[in-house]
C-alpha cells in the first residue's frame, strides 16, 4: 500500500497527535515540541499550514471555542477519515533509510581540506549531538513521569526515545574517537611546521 503522495511524515506526526484529543494549533506545537521534536522538528508556520491542508482535506475537523478574556482558541479534533488514513500509514512498510546528511558528506570529503577544517566540522557536531542528547534526555525523564491512561502508546514512544539516544551515544562515541585522530594529526602537522 503505497503512501498517499501529497502527504508528508508532518501530517501524520499532527494526525497521532490528535488521536489522543482536541488540540490547538498552540497545543499542538507544544506538545510536539516536548515530545516528538527529537526525532521530527517542526515549525509553527509549517505546523498550521498542515493543518489547514489537513482540514481541507477532511482528515481533521476544526471548531472555535469562544473564551472570556482570551482570545479564541481553534481545536482541531481527528475524523475517521483522518482516523483511517493514520492506521494506513502506520500499516504501510517503512521506507529504507538512504538519508541525506550534509555533515557526513562534507566529512567525506575533508580529506581535501587541511586537518583544523575536518576537526572544527567534528567539533561543532559534537556539540549539535551533545545538545540533542540533552534534550532527549529530558523528553525521557518527562515521559517516565507521565501517569496518563495512555500507557501502550508511551511504551512505544519510551522506544523510540531509547532509540534515538542510542544512536545519539554512538554518534558521540565515533566523533570523540575521530576527535582524537584529528586533535594528534593537527598537533603533529604543527610540530613538523615548527
Amino acid at each position: 500500500m503505497a503512501r498517499d503522495a501529497a502527504r508528508g511524515t508532518l501530517d501524520y506526526c499532527i494526525l497521532g497527535l490528535l488521536q489522543g484529543r482536541p488540540l490547538s494549533g498552540y497545543d499542538i506545537k507544544r506538545i510536539f515540541d516536548r515530545t516528538i521534536d527529537y526525532i521530527w522538528n517542526a515549525g509553527d508556520s509549517q505546523i498550521y499550514a498542515c493543518l489547514k491542508r489537513l482540514h481541507a482535506e477532511g482528515l481533521v475537523a476544526a471548531e472555535t471555542l469562544i473564551q472570556v478574556g482570551r482570545p479564541n482558541k481553534r481545536l482541531y479534533r481527528l475524523t475517521p477519515a483522518g482516523e483511517q488514513a493514520l492506521q494506513r500509514w502506520l500499516a504501510e512498510r517503512v521506507p529504507d533509510r538512504f538519508a541525506k546528511n550534509e555533515f557526513l558528506v562534507k566529512l567525506f570529503f575533508c580529506g581535501e581540506a587541511p586537518p583544523a577544517v575536518a576537526l572544527a566540522h567534528l567539533e561543532e557536531h559534537r556539540a549539535s549531538v551533545e545538545a540533542q542528547l540533552a534534550h532527549g534526555r529530558e523528553a525521557l525523564a518527562r515521559a517516565l513521569r507521565y501517569r496518563g491512561s495512555r500507557q501502550r502508546a508511551l511504551a512505544f514512544q519510551l522506544l523510540a526515545l531509547e532509540y534515538m539516544l542510542a544512536a545519539l551515544e554512538a554518534d558521540l562515541a565515533v566523533t570523540d574517537r575521530a576527535i582524537a585522530r584529528l586533535r594528534e594529526e593537527v598537533a603533529r602537522a604543527a610540530q613538523d611546521s615548527a
